[in-house]
This record gives C-alpha cells, sequence and structure tokens, in this order.
C-alpha cells in the first residue's frame, strides 16, 4: 500500500478498537485484501466474515452466521459493496440491533442510493474521491454526507502499482476487453451479450491483432466462448483469456470494457479505454461511472 494511503486508512481504523471486514464480491474483496493487513499490523483486527464469491475464493473469511451476537460500538464492521443491495440492507438492520458500528466502503462511483434503499445508512460510508462525495450527496441527500469518509481506493492503487513496476511491454495491435457480469433483467438498456453482439458491426473493432475477452470473475468462461465465436465468425480475432487483469491491462494497446473499475485501472497506467454501454438507457446512465464518462460509446 503507499504510504500516504496507509496514513490515512491509519489514521480512519484508530477510531475502533476492532474491525471486522464483512465481502461478497470481487470489488470489495480486493479492497479487503489491501486493508486487512493495515488492520493487522495496527492489532486491530477482529475477523473476515465472507459470503458468495468472497467466501468461495478466500479461505481466511469465516462464514457470516459466526458474527457475535453482540458488538460494541467501538467495534465496527466494514461492509463492501455487492450487488446483492437486499443482503446489504439486511446486514445493515442486523448490525444496528446488536450495538455495531458500521462502515460501507464503496469500490466504485455509482450505484449511491440503491445499496441502502428504505434501510438505514451506515454510520459511516467511504468514497474514493470528491467525486463520490458529491455523487453520494446528489443521490441521498446531506444527511448522506456529514456520513461520508473521503479515503484512497486502494485496490486500485495496488494494481496500477504492479503494472507499472512490472515493466511488461505493450503489444500492438492488441485490445483488452473486460466485461462485466450484467444481464437484461438488470434492465440497464444493455447488458454483456448484447455489447459482444454490437462490436461484431463496431468498425473500430476490425484491424486489431487481438482482443482478449476477460470475463468477470462470477462469469463463467465457456458461456462467454459462445458468444465470443459470433466475434471470429465475423473476422474480428477475438478469444477468451482469462490470465491476470493487470496483466491484459499491462499488455494492452487499448482497454475496452462496460462499466468496471478495470477502466479505472487502465487509467491510472496511461492506457486508452473505451467503455461500450450501447443501448443504455437512464438507469444504465445512472449507473455510469462519472471517470469513464467521457470515453463512453453508447
Amino acid at each position: 500500500m503507499r504510504s500516504s494511503s496507509a496514513e490515512a486508512w491509519g489514521r480512519f481504523f484508530m477510531r475502533y478498537d476492532r474491525l471486522h471486514f464483512y465481502t461478497v464480491d470481487p470489488g470489495a474483496h480486493a479492497m479487503a485484501c489491501e486493508l486487512v493487513p493495515l488492520a493487522i499490523d495496527m492489532g486491530r483486527l477482529g475477523d473476515w466474515f465472507g459470503e458468495g464469491w468472497a467466501a468461495a475464493n478466500e479461505s481466511r473469511c469465516k462464514p457470516v452466521s459466526a458474527l457475535p451476537r453482540s458488538l460494541t460500538p467501538k467495534e465496527a464492521v466494514l461492509i463492501g459493496t455487492q450487488t446483492n443491495v437486499a443482503r446489504t440492507q439486511i446486514m445493515l438492520r442486523e448490525l444496528a440491533k446488536v450495538g455495531a458500528a458500521t462502515i460501507f466502503l464503496f469500490d466504485h462511483w455509482k450505484n449511491y442510493a440503491e445499496n441502502f434503499g428504505d434501510g438505514p445508512l451506515s454510520d459511516v460510508i467511504v468514497v474514493p474521491d470528491e467525486v463520490g462525495r458529491r455523487l453520494l450527496t446528489s443521490a441521498l441527500g446531506p444527511h448522506a454526507e456529514v456520513r461520508a469518509v473521503v479515503l484512497p481506493h486502494v485496490a486500485i492503487e495496488a494494481v496500477a502499482d504492479r503494472i507499472l513496476a512490472s515493466k511488461v511491454s505493450t503489444q500492438p495491435g492488441s485490445v483488452t476487453l473486460l466485461l462485466d457480469p450484467t444481464e437484461a433483467e438488470d434492465g440497464l438498456g444493455y447488458d454483456w451479450r448484447t455489447t459482444i453482439a454490437a462490436l461484431a458491426g463496431y468498425p473500430a473493432a476490425r484491424g486489431w491483432a487481438r482482443i482478449a475477452v476477460r470475463p468477470h470473475p462470477r462469469q463463467d468462461a465457456a458461456v462467454i466462448a459462445g458468444e465470443v465465436a459470433t466475434l471470429r465468425r465475423c473476422g474480428i480475432p477475438a478469444d477468451i483469456c482469462v490470465d491476470p487483469i493487470e496483466q491484459l491491462i499491462a499488455q494492452a494497446q487499448e482497454v475496452w470494457g462496460m462499466t468496471t473499475v478495470g477502466l479505472n485501472v487502465a487509467l491510472a497506467v496511461g492506457k486508452p479505454i473505451r467503455s461500450f454501454q450501447i443501448g443504455r438507457n437512464g438507469k444504465g446512465a445512472r449507473m455510469s461511472n462519472p471517470h469513464i464518462e467521457p470515453f463512453v460509446i453508447s
């Protein structure tokens, strides 16, 4: 972790005697992987609880059923974002009942209001920058702004630093396409299938030596491969690649995606990006990331 980020997060962690972590999806997991060691070094780590993807991929995660039945206000539970916002709201209500302080950690710049719904807000809401604070206030009102704390996005920093330190050479003519696990029923006006289909008729997709399509960690690569085959039939040199995302970003001449935070990583290391949100509706626009909006193709 960068020293400045460790100092900022360390000052924040000093507010609490113990910190528990709760993660489900890969974005929150990546943040926890950077923050848990800091909590250990400070002697403040309680336990790391996980469900879903995190529980299946992180041996350090304990089942949520093991969460203590009673917690003091000086013990905080740091809750990462997840796509199942209803589960987030249940967790916030349950933790309020046992007296724990809650810290909700955004690992992206979208979906601010949906995470809380009509339920209680977290005691503290961590956003990555002042853009996030402004969007949070706009979505939830002044009562949310007073809970907001701006702290560095340590997962983006960590991946960007590894890419820059790797000295991996860019492969001319190569594109990395990072998918999101969006489906039609998400109601964005587009999804990962329509994105791949649209690329078949997108002129800028032609003339490249290779387009490496990287499934999201929660996607089945075999299912993605079936759709990617349509690109090859159209003469577009696309293939599935599950190499580490930082390696694919480092090698790419350009990085394409939908709304993944991986595009923010690419920007951080100076890679040109394109965000495909073709056919998006109002909800789709709200779910986009303000930092990638200048590069959106809709």
